[in-house]
């Protein structure tokens, strides 16, 4: 064990964490290698609890006991959960014992354009920064090795600074953050130097930016160093994404589903075959509109059930993300259980600057996270300087203060003079594949 290692782990249990714990006990499990069952118990703990402490499923679950049947059938008995009915019972899906669990508000709208907000407890935060931790050691790193993270971070587009305790943070687990959010020309060959000069054991990506980091490198002919691992997330995986990125970069690349209301929910191991689901962490459907499952192999939409978060759980919580369940139950390397054979939605376009800038999609879709005034909406940039919101309003209307903002932090990547246009509409309809694409450019990217 590493020097820094040790003290990371010593000052997490003198500060009071557990997932240290529990990252051992994902270690342990992932030995065994048996997925199905510790799964199985995770699922009926928690709905056990739901029936017992959250108002919104006794409800739902009052007439049926969950000892009386498998519990995979037991969960078939609730509905889907979408954003709106989060929204609409906010307060019936919060445990009653929340006052004990030390929780903490987020909100999420992200690729689905949808804003909502949800509370997660201490063991969430716990047991879900485990999961992590085991699926970036799939990739070959362990606690203390050198991390790069190319990810979004607002706060350095618009102030240039971080937080002292993320400075701290990220100097005691050996990482560094590089701004997805932002690449220009010269952000991206600063971006190779420092991976060149790193020699991380693991970078960390959205998946897109991480993909035109490679482009970039590739059409300017710059020297890129072999890697010995790259994760991406936060984005599909396209099959020539990864491609070039294994092209550019030298080394094969993880691909890690996750989202901002559950964690990180299912990871490639190193067969990269399959996305495997951690037993601790979530137990996932592949179902039809109607919430029906739909047979392994079949894509379809997925339902998440969070088994980590009891001050608020998302019991089949349709994510709005589609996917395909794998057919098989044991992967070559070994492991049994669920596994996802594909995430197909989130579809994330960069944006392009005249002057060849990159900023991410998900950008944009960060300057709507939870305005009350905004149910649904899609960015479009139409040209270098000219970018329109589609928005589906809710009650109340706009906030004079809050759209000019948009339109500043707009301005403030893409120049100016771009000429910026909120579009109220009654609804957006999706793609003819069925999907919804939420940020747009139709810019040619050469």
């Amino acid at each position: 064990m590493s020097i820094r290692k040790q003290a990371l782990f010593l000052y997490s249990r003198v500060r009071g964490h557990r997932y240290v714990d529990d990252y051992y006990e994902c270690l342990r499990l992932d030995a065994l290698g048996e997925y199905e069952e510790p799964m199985r118990k995770n699922l009926s703990s928690l709905l056990r609890h739901c029936r017992e402490s959250v108002p919104y499923y006794q409800r739902l679950l009052q007439d049926v006991a969950p000892g009386s049947c498998d519990p995979q059938e037991y969960l078939t008995r609730l509905p889907l959960l979408t954003k709106a009915l989060i929204r609409e019972h906010f307060e019936e899906l919060q445990s009653v014992d929340l006052g004990r669990r030390d929780c903490r508000l987020n909100t999420s709208g992200g690729s689905t354009g949808e804003p909502v907000r949800f509370i997660q407890d201490w063991e969430y935060r716990e047991r879900s920064r485990a999961v992590t931790m085991m699926y970036s050691k799939w990739a070959g790193k362990d606690s203390g090795d050198r991390e790069i993270r190319v990810w979004g971070s607002e706060r350095d587009v618009f102030e240039g600074t971080e937080s002292l305790t993320a400075k701290l943070w990220n100097f005691g687990t050996n990482t560094r953050i590089l701004n997805a959010f932002r690449m220009s020309p010269g952000k991206m060959r600063d971006y190779i130097r420092i991976i060149n000069e790193s020699k991380p054991t693991l970078i960390v990506a959205y998946a897109q930016a991480i993909y035109e980091l490679a482009r970039f490198a590739e059409a300017n002919a710059i020297r890129v160093s072999p890697q010995r691992a790259i994760l991406t997330s936060a984005g599909t995986l396209y099959e020539f994404m990864r491609q070039k990125i294994e092209s550019v970069f030298q080394t094969r690349v993880f691909n890690r589903y996750g989202s901002r209301e559950v964690g990180d929910m299912a990871c490639e191991c190193d067969t990269h075959e399959h996305l495997h689901i951690a037993p601790s962490g979530h137990f996932i459907e592949i179902v039809d509109d109607n919430g029906a499952q739909l047979t392994d192999g079949v894509e379809g939409n997925i339902a998440v059930t969070c088994l980590m978060n009891y001050a608020m759980p998302l019991v089949r919580y349709s994510i709005g993300d589609r996917g395909v369940m794998s057919t098989a139950r044991q992967c070559s390397c070994g492991r049994k259980g669920p596994m996802l054979k594909a995430v197909l939605g989130r579809n994330v376009d960069a944006f392009k600057t005249a002057d060849g800038t990159l900023i991410d999609g998900e950008y944009f879709t960060h300057l709507l996270y939870f305005r009350n005034w905004v149910r649904q909406f899609q960015v479009v940039q139409r040209g270098y300087s000219e970018v329109e919101y589609k928005i589906v309003g809710s009650a109340g209307g706009a906030h004079p203060a809050e759209v000019e903002e948009i339109i500043a932090k707009t301005k403030l990547v893409l120049g100016p003079s771009c000429q910026v246009r909120l579009d109220f509409v009654p609804d957006i309809l999706p793609s003819p594949s069925g999907k919804y694409r939420y940020t747009i450019s139709e810019v040619q990217h050469q």
